[in-house]
Parts: C-alpha cells; structure tokens; sequence
C-alpha cells in the first residue's frame, strides 16, 4: 500500500514557530508531508512550507514580530464602524512577503484548512483542491488565521469566515478522511501542565485556568482519543507537543513573537521531535516506512 503521510499542525499564535524545528527534523528522517492540516498559525506554516519548505518558513518567522505590528486600529476596522478591533492589513504584510499563493495552491501537497464559518455557524475544512483560483485560495488562506473580533472576518463564495481554531484545532479525524496511512500531529500547546498546589491571588487562579482553557481547546482533536501503542483505527500516529517549560499561555505569550522567542521555539521543536522518536524507537512504535537507526543530526543554528 502506497504510503500517505498526514501532518496535523495546531494553532498557537506566536507558538507555532515551534513546528519550524519539528518539521526540520523529520525532514531529516526523510518524512515529508504528502497533505498538511493546519488550523490558524497552521495554516500560514502550510503555506510557507508549501511556497518553499522549511528554508521559508524560517526566513518568514525571522520577521515576526507580533504584538507591534497587531494593535493598529484603522477607519474602516474598529469596534465602531467595522467588525473587528484592529486591521488585518500589518499581520497580511508579513505573509504575503513570503507567501507564493499560486504556487502553494497549485502545491503537489493537500493543503486543508480549519475555518469557522459565521454565515453558517459550524466549522469547515477546505482545501486548495477546493479552491477555483489562486485568488480564491488566498482568501481562504487569510480567512484561516482571521483571530475573530480581533481581526476582521473574510467573505468567501458569499459567506463570511474566521479563524476555525477555536473550535477545532488539532481534527485527527479528518486525516482519515484524507486517507492517511501515517499521521503526525504537530501541536504547539503542551498536553500536560505542572503540578499547582497553591493559587495566591485571583491572578494567579485565573491564568491557571487559560492554561487549562488553552491545553483543552489546542489538543482535544486528540486529547481524547484512544490512540493505543501509538495507534488509532489502526494507523500509525506520531505526537509532537511542548513539554512542561512551555506550558504558560497567557494572551501576551500567544500573541507576541520576536526572534530570540522563535529561536528558542524552533529549536524546542526540533529537540522534542529527536526525543519523541528515540522513545518510539525504543519501545518498537515508529510508523513502519521509518527505518531505525534514526539519524539524530545536531539541530542547526541560525542567526
């Protein structure tokens, strides 16, 4: 049977530098994606990859810098007279610098997108094969990481679309959909928390609860499945996810990204997928086509 490689990649916001390092070290094993899932920050990886690979992903991050360039309120996109609190247009700057629309519709790749649409009220998935145009599929794309309220939604085909992270974030089940033989799920939100015995202040008590808001929201695509040695329904499924030292989300950490945080993500990312396939590989549930010994090459640096 023909091998059909599924990447699932979360939202997170600023987080998602973090899938750059994973996504580099299974390249190095030889594992590429034959379709990518992405849900928000997903999204704009995927077309990244798609334009130019990991190389491009990495100089796009390079230039992102989030909280700056997010609060600029303009006359048409404001609480009073529009449908959002700031312009989308300073975030699109970035993306569309190192986004080749035509060529990541065009992309060999399955590029499916989570978006949440309002006209309807439910969540969708659609692709680049859904798309008519080049144009089409960049309004789709702009749609996927429309943060609603915060940025304004996107009409598509008539109906009006947002950022479907929210509801749907990590969608396992739509791999299968996919017909995925091997699934890699790439979050960005760390599954477990620490340990809190004490909560001091209300402060305290109510950025412990966002991270429990968050971790359940970014992970229940999976979170709650049965995935048994490593598998689900019978495919191979491989979970990348932050540890314990990134587990505090608060709104000014999701949303803030600079280059000394992308670095640290980034090589957090690679060194999570090194672990993750050195425990696999000892307890004999790597996906078949990947042939032990991994090769565990040095992360790369960059400036």
């Amino acid at each position: 049977m023909k091998t059909k490689r599924v990447f699932i990649l979360g939202g997170g916001a600023a987080l998602g530098a973090y899938q750059i390092g994973a996504i580099r070290f299974l390249d190095e094993q030889g594992i590429r994606p034959d379709a990518i899932i992405g849900s928000s920050i997903g999204v704009i990886n995927a077309c990244l990859y798609a334009t130019g690979g990991i190389e491009r992903m990495e100089k796009a991050w390079a230039k992102a810098r989030s909280l700056p360039g997010m609060v600029k309120p303009s006359l048409r996109h404001n609480p009073v007279l529009g449908l959002s609190l700031f312009d989308v247009g300073p975030a699109l700057q970035v993306v569309n610098d190192y986004v080749d629309y035509p060529k990541a519709w065009s992309s060999p790749i399955d590029l499916a997108f989570i978006v949440l649409n309002l006209s309807r009220g439910r969540g969708e998935i659609l692709s680049n094969r859904d798309m008519k145009s080049a144009e089409e599929f960049r309004s789709l794309t702009w749609a996927g990481f429309a943060l609603p309220l915060l940025f304004p939604p996107v009409e598509l085909r008539g109906d009006y679309f947002v950022d479907g992270g929210f509801v749907w974030n990590t969608p396992l089940e739509h791999a299968f959909e996919l017909g995925a033989t091997e699934i890699y799920i790439l979050a960005v939100i760390p599954n477990q928390l620490p340990y809190q015995k004490r909560f001091r202040t209300i402060l305290d008590l109510g950025l412990r609860f966002l991270d429990v808001m968050w971790r359940t929201i970014g992970n229940m695509g999976h979170l709650y499945a049965r995935i048994d040695e490593g598998r689900h329904q019978g495919i191979p499924i491989v979970i990348i996810e932050p540890g314990e030292d990134f587990s505090a989300t608060s709104p000014f950490d999701m949303f803030n990204a600079y280059p000394r945080k992308t670095r640290r993500l980034r090589d957090a990312g690679y060194r999570d997928a090194k672990r993750t396939f050195a425990r696999l590989g000892r307890q004999g549930l790597l996906p078949p086509s990947v042939a032990p010994p991994i090769r565990a090459a040095a992360p790369r640096k960059h400036a």
